[in-house]
Parts: C-alpha cells; sequence; structure tokens
C-alpha cells in the first residue's frame, strides 16, 4: 500500500526537509536562469519537457513558465500515482519552484554574439541548478517522472529513455530552425551533463585498485603504513591453475595511484595491479557518509 504523504515526510526530521526545500528552490532559480539567459535569448533550447516548451516559445509564443506547467503537473500526478514516495512529493515542489523561476526570470535574457559561449554557460548553469535539485532528493519534474515510469512499467533502461527523449527535443530544433542551432543546443545539453555529474559525485576523483601478488601481506602492510589507507583481502582461485589467490583491495585519491604502484613495484615486480575509477567513496578517509 502506498504510503500517505504526513506518513513519507514523518520518517526524515524538519532540518533535512528545510534544507532541501531550500536546495530544490535555489537550484530551480540557477536553471531557470541559465535557461532563460543563455539558451531561450540565443535561439537555443535545454533537453527534454524544458526543451519542448522552448521550441513552442519560439514557434507559437507560448509563454514557456505556462507550458512547462500545463505539461508537468498530469506527470506529477501519475508519477505519484504510479510511483509514490519522497521522490514525486519533491519533484512536485521542483516543478512549482522551477515554474515559478521561469515566469519570475522571463526578461533576463543575454543575447551573445558567440553562441557557442552562450551554450557553453547555459549548460554550466542548468547542470549547477539541476545537479542541486537531484542532490536534494528531486527533481525538475517532466523527463524525470516518464522516464521513472517507463522504467518501473516497461523495463525500459534510464539512460535510453533520457536519449530518446533528448534526441527528439535536438531532431524538432534541427528541423525547425536548422542544423547550427542543433549543434549549440547539443554542446549545452553535454556541458549541462557534465556538470550534474560533478556536483552528484564531486570533484575529488578516486581509485579502486586491485592487486594479485604472492606477496600480499607484505604489499597491503606497506601500504597500511606509508599510505594510511585500509585495505581488504579477497580470497580467489587462479584460472589457469586453480591454485588460491589473494586480492588485496583499496580505495585511494587519484595522486596515491602513483605511491601505490611504486609500493607494489618494489616488493613483487611479478604482481598483477588493475586500477578503476570510482564515482564516489563515502566512509573513513573519505567522505563523512552522513
Amino acid at each position: 500500500m502506498k504510503k500517505k504523504i504526513k506518513d513519507i515526510f514523518s520518517e526524515v526530521s524538519y532540518k533535512e526537509i528545510v534544507k532541501d526545500i531550500l536546495l530544490i528552490t535555489f537550484g530551480a532559480f540557477v536553471y531557470a536562469f541559465g535557461v532563460n539567459y543563455f539558451f531561450v535569448a540565443n535561439q537555443m533550447a535545454d533537453g527534454g519537457v524544458a526543451g519542448i516548451c522552448t521550441i513552442l516559445y519560439y514557434l507559437f509564443e507560448f509563454n514557456i513558465s505556462v507550458t512547462y506547467s500545463c505539461i508537468n503537473i498530469p506527470l506529477v500526478i501519475a508519477g505519484y500515482k504510479l510511483i509514490g514516495g519522497k521522490f514525486i512529493i519533491k519533484t512536485f515542489y521542483g516543478t512549482l519552484a522551477t515554474s515559478i523561476a521561469f515566469r519570475l526570470l522571463q526578461n533576463c535574457l543575454g543575447p551573445m554574439e558567440d553562441k557557442l559561449m552562450a551554450a557553453l554557460f547555459g549548460g554550466l548553469l542548468s547542470g549547477i541548478g539541476l545537479g542541486t535539485i537531484f542532490i536534494a532528493g528531486g527533481s525538475s519534474g517532466g523527463a524525470d517522472i516518464l522516464v521513472k515510469i517507463f522504467n518501473k512499467f516497461f523495463n525500459i533502461p534510464v539512460g535510453k529513455c533520457f536519449l530518446i527523449l533528448d534526441t527528439i527535443v535536438l531532431g524538432l530544433l534541427a528541423f525547425f530552425f536548422g542544423k547550427e542551432v542543433f549543434m549549440y543546443t547539443l554542446v549545452g545539453l553535454f556541458t549541462s551533463a557534465k556538470v550534474i555529474d560533478i556536483i552528484q559525485d564531486g570533484f575529488d576523483s578516486t581509485k579502486s585498485i586491485s592487486i594479485i601478488s604472492e606477496k600480499s601481506f607484505e604489499i597491503k602492510e606497506k601500504i597500511m603504513e606509508e599510505l594510511e589507507r585500509g585495505t581488504t583481502i579477497l580470497n580467489a582461485k587462479g584460472g589457469f591453475k586453480g591454485d588460491p589467490k589473494e586480492v588485496i583491495c583499496c580505495i585511494v585519491s587519484r595522486y596515491e595511484v602513483t605511491a601505490v604502484k611504486k609500493i607494489v613495484r618494489n616488493i613483487d615486480k611479478k604482481a598483477f595491479i588493475f586500477i578503476s575509477d570510482v564515482s564516489e567513496v563515502l566512509g573513513e578517509g573519505f567522505k563523512n557518509i552522513e
């Protein structure tokens, strides 16, 4: 049975609720400013529902704020009925805040001769705005709700859903306004997506290092001694001979990768190392899990 709204919010503190509301409000205004000042003023568009609203504004001069609300209200209602939870409640507020922000900032336009700079800075600000909304656990509505519905009921991957929606918007832009508008908008969308990733994952790049060695004890002791990083030993079996192996796993910052490789090289030149990117690490020695 779906939880009622008061039951959903009884699980979190009022301090957390206020913090999320402030973040969503701030993000909505930054997002709306970025879209209006850079994208709309230079005849570009964002992705998803905001992009559709922008195209309708160019073609028929429909008010972006009104159109955004008209499209999102039924989506939010459908999302609450089909998905429920804090995400939809926060998305409802995010949609409301974004619609108001579009209305209040509709005259904040910055036409520029350099369209590429407009695309980059528009993507930067819209990415900051959306990323802020996302870390508060909400969204600006529209495409985010559709994606969750399609993913839940039709098992369509989230990434593919977003790609389809953005492709539709970009296709309409190219058809009505030409290839230059399409290309500049694409630059803005890529910039926005990258900024969202940075805000959600953080600026600190961390690496996961796995080491297979006959001298695993000496290596892990040296890593803990010199870098003060914890390690985990996994028991494994060699695929060729079936002999038992020990795999050392540790998470380090990107600045410590060279030090780990040096330690391994000095102890066991026959060791096998593989390194992979980690988007975010929470816990002792890294970000506070709270």
